[in-house]
């Protein structure tokens, strides 16, 4: 079965061809036949003067994998998106990755969600274009409840307190998003959160026929999905041609990062593919991850891994 994973990020400034060693020994591992590399680098210290050098990595990275890996590129912010988005295409980005305008812990930096007048243009142009994009919204709802968030959130900042705009002010400005422009092709990353409330997931699929699901863990939108596995696997056989998978892998994939990766390949390969209830766990995350097995068709399996991916891009 071809596979691709569809959401990679650079988060390590790398020459190209090292970037490549490490995503091919991933892609060699894991079945994967290329990747989509999306052009953010969360690590940037200046994130004003980045976004033009991880664009130029992105697609040297793009060209050093070869045929069959694609890549996204990034906005500056606040300057003309529409303009951006146009000259990315032209340079030979496959769509766009949004994520300030979705990401709260950029809230402070960045006091625009995407239903802001700021994006209207954008959207407008990706709509009449038919330009794929795949947009970050929200973080896990234990993100707005310290007692529940993870090690792993806490450490990196993704808890948020009255400051900050609600859970739900999130999962609104992406429904105003799709509502305002109902012919976009847009994925939302890692579910759009939805994992917790999968009949919100449904009436939208339902709603918008050019939205897909990215099915990049966060971990807990498995678990959470795991919880309701009768209502999970009926998404995917109704929704399966609209998902695709990417696992979040660095660019630079050694200790923690690559064991993590492992992890993610292990759950989600369970999670789509296994059967029953099982627990995994690793270096990189001691406690469990406990997922239930959806044991999907074998075209739902095709079509999640690799054709979806495809058809996003307009490529099939």
């Amino acid at each position: 079965m071809k596979k691709i994973d569809f959401h990679i990020h650079i988060e390590a400034d790398l020459p190209a061809a090292e970037s490549a060693a490490y995503l091919k020994d991933m892609c060699c591992r894991h079945g994967y036949s290329g990747i989509n590399v999306l052009s953010y680098c969360y690590n940037a210290a200046d994130y004003d003067g980045y976004h033009a050098h991880y664009n130029e990595a992105a697609l040297a990275l793009k060209k050093e994998m070869g045929e069959g890996s694609f890549a996204f590129g990034c906005l500056h912010y606040g300057e003309d998106y529409a303009e951006q988005a146009s000259a990315c295409m032209a340079a030979g980005f496959d769509g766009i990755k949004l994520l300030r305008g979705g990401k709260p812990n950029y809230y402070k930096a960045y006091p625009h969600l995407y239903d802001d007048p700021l994006y209207a243009e954008f959207f407008a142009l990706a709509e009449e274009r038919y330009i794929p994009i795949i947009m970050h919204n929200n973080d896990p709802a234990y993100g707005w409840d310290l007692a529940k968030a993870t090690p792993r959130a806490i450490q990196n900042g993704w808890v948020y307190d009255e400051t900050y705009p609600t859970h739900q002010r999130y999962f609104e400005a992406a429904e105003n998003v799709l509502r305002r422009y109902p012919r976009l092709k847009i994925a939302l990353a890692h579910m759009g959160f939805y994992s917790e409330n999968i009949e919100k997931a449904f009436e939208l699929m339902e709603s918008y026929p050019g939205l897909y699901m990215d099915m990049t863990p966060a971990l807990n939108i498995y678990e959470e999905l795991s919880q309701v596995p009768e209502r999970a696997r009926a998404f995917f056989l109704q929704y399966g041609d609209r998902c695709f998978f990417g696992t979040d892998a660095s660019n630079l994939l050694v200790g923690e990062a690559r064991a993590y990766n492992d992890l993610k390949n292990a759950v989600t390969d369970h999670f789509f593919a296994g059967e029953g209830y099982r627990e995994f766990s690793n270096e990189s995350r001691p406690k469990p991850v406990g997922v239930t097995g959806l044991q999907l068709p074998q075209v739902v399996l095709e079509q999640l891994y690799y054709h979806n991916a495809m058809r996003f891009l307009g490529r099939a």
